[in-house]
């Protein structure tokens, strides 16, 4: 796949980006009137971007994975048959300024949507009309600890995206290009090479980035602890005197995939829709099959979301779940800290001191 690397002038990108939403639906982080956070929206000028926010509540992964959708339309035809109508094409859209975890999630979502045999069809669909612009980080939030997962400061793999963008302070942006699709969009620009003097500085500023965290956990034996202490009592305590199964942490998760579906049936029969909207392996009804349970305790659940994140996802999909982008503690109403609790497991199997706990 075809890489190069180019110097922008801040001016010129916001300039860029102006001219994509000629053909292009530009969704990027933008600051709320109401509470003041930053959410990944649609934006109408390039000048409500928000560039220096450090974590959304919601990744940008809804745009690619809506939090509902319609699947199908099933019609009753007039000769007694039925006619099944699916999605056939959606809006061309740019994703832009994505953090680091936020496109090692969406390469999970893929490894999870578009594995071969069994393909979501609506996810492709998204996924080949999104023009997906990453953005590294310049500050470190207090949650994060993606150098722990190995999903950032700054992405390493070369795929998933098409323009990588580095901030250089007043020289521009650093954008590294992945694909023929990201060359031929930037070829108006005519934008200078980039120099390995470039590149340089790119790896000065993620040193830096490095020193910044404050938040971290150890994963060399991290998959078989955890699955070793199925029984141990962190979960337990930590479900009975913190968790409300509030569901908090899966709404925000960005690789979080589990759904269920519905269906609608119109009065006169004729027409049925089947949507899909996202679900939570922390509700009770989730584990629940013909004659019984088999997570009806909240420790059960809670279990379930720690282990799938930071162990079986790796049996199931050969990388970690979690991206540490930090969303699921900030946003739990009782601060749970999943790293904390994979800790506590560590201390008592000999592999972590509680004194250098952080």
């Amino acid at each position: 796949m075809q890489e190069q690397a180019f110097i922008i002038e801040k001016d010129q990108l916001f300039s860029w980006l102006e001219k994509l939403q000629q053909e292009f639906l530009l969704i990027g982080p933008k600051k709320q009137e109401e509470g003041g956070g930053v959410a990944f929206l649609p934006i109408k000028s390039v000048q409500e971007l928000d560039l220096n926010y450090t974590l959304t509540m919601m990744g940008p992964q809804i745009y690619l994975y809506p939090p509902e959708e319609t699947i199908c339309t099933v019609w009753r035809k007039d000769d007694g048959g039925f006619e099944v109508r699916m999605r056939e094409e959606v809006p061309r859209q740019v994703l832009f300024a994505v953090r680091s975890c936020d496109l090692q999630a969406i390469l999970v979502l893929d490894k999870v949507f578009l594995r071969p045999g069994l393909e979501d069809r609506n996810y492709r669909l998204w996924r080949e009309n999104t023009l997906l612009i990453g953005l590294h980080c310049s500050s470190i939030h207090p949650q994060c600890f993606c150098a722990s997962m190995g999903s950032g400061p700054f992405f390493e793999p070369r795929q998933g995206y098409d323009l990588l963008l580095t901030d250089l302070g007043q020289i521009g942006y650093l954008a590294e290009t992945l694909g023929e699709r990201a060359s031929s969009l930037l070829a108006a620009l005519k934008a200078q090479p980039a120099t390995q003097t470039h590149f340089d500085q790119k790896r000065q500023i993620g040193h830096y980035l490095l020193t910044q965290f404050q938040k971290s956990i150890d994963t060399t034996h991290l998959v078989e602890v955890l699955l070793k202490n199925q029984d141990h009592p962190v979960w337990s305590q930590t479900a009975d005197q913190r968790c409300l199964s509030c569901t908090n942490c899966t709404k925000v998760c960005p690789t979080c995939f589990c759904y269920n579906t519905k269906d609608t049936v119109s009065f006169d029969l004729v027409r049925c829709e089947r949507t899909r909207y996202k679900d939570s392996c922390q509700e009770l009804h989730f584990a629940q099959v013909h004659g019984a349970n088999f997570r009806s305790t909240r420790s059960s659940r809670l279990r379930q979301f720690v282990t799938h994140k930071l162990a079986t996802w790796v049996e199931q999909f050969g990388c970690f779940g979690c991206v540490g982008c930090g969303r699921c503690m900030s946003w739990c109403p009782t601060g749970i800290d999943l790293t904390q609790m994979a800790k506590e497991i560590m201390v008592s199997e000999g592999l972590y001191d509680r004194r250098r706990q952080t």
